[in-house]
This record gives structure tokens, sequence and C-alpha cells, in this order.
């Protein structure tokens, strides 16, 4: 049976224009002329024998059966996308890796050249501190933080949690009171930078660190947030304040200097940064070799 459907091409022009409400910014995302546009949106009109946006001047409004059409187009479209990213298909000799950006810039950008040279395979990344991104089947493997439960995934522990409190020397300087053998007594909360834990993923933060030390600091006092972080790490490397550190991320401004480690180590059984990826990806070659690289590095 025919499917009695409006011309796809009209339908996609029109939906850019519904979220834009501008057929100029619908124009500039599809790449397309502005009265190529304006033509798509008049065929379906025609189709519909009805009228989807309401125009005065240069302002454009949707019509009621326009926000119905809206609602019903982008989910649909929405849902056809990310049908087609899930296809399965030969991607050739490729290799998509997922990463926080923190892991991305301190411990796989170092990595690069011998990742190159160990694998024929071209690698790809994506960054993204949601680990829900990673779940993609465009995603050949990721590094994710955990206890090394990946809901039925493969996982290869990289490297354990140990975290420390770190700082500039410069920031100590300036803090003589701070001890590093009673740093719950002795921190105050308006010194400390905060990464979070925005979506879930379990990392320390000053919060699980207040827990596990009983700081005596006040729960309900702010921290200074800063959500990336390379951009934390730089901060307390110019002597912003104290943060907590990971080892393995933060090594190489410890070997320079830049910063210092405080008081023992925190850690949590089991958790750490592992390499995650589906079993059947271990069957690909260009995967085997860059998994022993990664884990034989950590």
């Amino acid at each position: 049976m025919r499917r009695k459907l409006p011309p796809m091409n009209a339908l996609i022009a029109f939906e850019v224009a519904s979220r834009h409400l501008s057929f100029t910014q619908a124009a500039q995302e599809l790449g397309i002329a502005q009265p190529a546009v304006t033509r798509h949106i008049a065929n379906l009109e025609r189709w519909l024998d009805a009228k989807l946006f309401q125009r005065k001047g240069n302002v454009i409004r949707l019509t009621l059966l326009g926000e119905a059409l809206a609602d019903l187009a982008t989910p649909s479209l929405d849902r056809l996308e990310l049908g087609m990213r899930a296809l399965p298909r030969d991607r050739g000799d490729q290799i998509v890796l997922g990463a926080s950006f923190g892991i991305m810039h301190l411990w796989l950008m170092p990595r690069l050249a011998a990742m190159r040279a160990a694998t024929s395979a071209t690698v790809n990344f994506i960054t993204a501190d949601d680990y829900h991104q990673f779940d993609d089947l465009a995603v050949d493997a990721s590094i994710q933080f955990g206890a090394g439960n990946f809901h039925g995934h493969e996982a290869d522990l990289l490297f354990a949690e140990e975290c420390y409190v770190i700082a500039a020397p410069q920031f100590l300087n300036e803090h003589p009171t701070i001890d590093p053998d009673d740093l719950p007594g002795t921190l105050r909360k308006g010194w400390l930078l905060d990464h979070g834990d925005p979506h879930g993923m379990g990392w320390m933060d000053w919060s699980l660190w207040r827990e596990i030390t009983q700081a005596k600091f006040a729960a309900d006092t702010p921290l200074h947030e800063v959500r990336n972080y390379p951009a934390m790490l730089d901060m307390v490397r110019h002597g912003e304040g104290l943060a907590i550190g990971s080892l393995g991320l933060e090594d190489a401004y410890v070997q320079s200097g830049d910063i210092v480690r405080l008081g023992p180590p925190i850690s949590r059984e089991g958790f750490g940064y592992y390499l995650v990826y589906r079993r059947e990806t271990l069957q690909r070659q260009g995967f085997q070799a860059l998994r022993n690289l990664l884990t034989g590095a950590a």
C-alpha cells in the first residue's frame, strides 16, 4: 500500500523552520537558499491545504496545525536519525572511542602517538561527561569511571581510584594553617574548587570526601564549582584554591612540581577508570591492539 506522506524535503524544511521560527535560520542550518525553504513550506501547505505559519512582516508564528505538525515531526525525525545511527554497518578500519573531557585531555592526549602506532585502525573520539552518550551503537568503546559493573558490557580496569587533596605550593605558602596530617580539621570550604558529579557517575567530590573524612566545615557553605576538570586543575596550579585530584590524571603536574598532593589517599574498593566495550567489539583486530596498548599503558 502506498504511504500517504508529504514530500520529505518539504517536511524537513518545515521541521527546521518550526524550531527556529525563521526561514533564514532554517536555510542556514539546511545549507540552502532562503527562497528554497519558502518554496518547500508552500509545497507542504498545498499538500495539506492549510497554512502552517502566520506571517506578519519578518515575524512568523506557527498556526495551530503548524504546532501540531511540529510536535509530530520533530520527535519522529529525531527517532529516525538515532535509528539510522544504530543500524549495523561496516565502518571499515575505524574505531570510535568515548571519553570524558578530563580523560581525553589528561590521559589520552599524551598517548595519541602510541595509539596510532599500535593499531592500523583510524581512532576517532567522542567526548562527553555524561556517559549515557556512549550508549550509541556508533561508539565502539569508552573509558568510564565506576565500580566495574557496566550493564552487561565487558570492562578492563585501567587504573583504580586513588584521590588526594591537591594544591599549588604557592597556595600552601599563603595558607600556613593547612595541616596535611589534619586536612578535615584545617581546610576551609571557601578554598575548595569542586568538579562535582552532575550526571551521577560516582566521581569523588567534596561532598563525598566530607562524608568519608568527617570534615568539620559546614555542609551548606557554597563551593566554587568548576564543571570542566582540566580547567579546575589549571585553577589549582595558579593558586586559586584546593581540589580533589585523581591519580592518573594530574600526574604530570605533580611531577613538574606545579601541584602537591596532601594527606593520605582516599579510595573505594573496585572503583576506578575502565575500558568499556561490547563483547563483539573484541573480535575486531584493530580494537584488540588498541585495548592491549591502553591496558598496558595503565
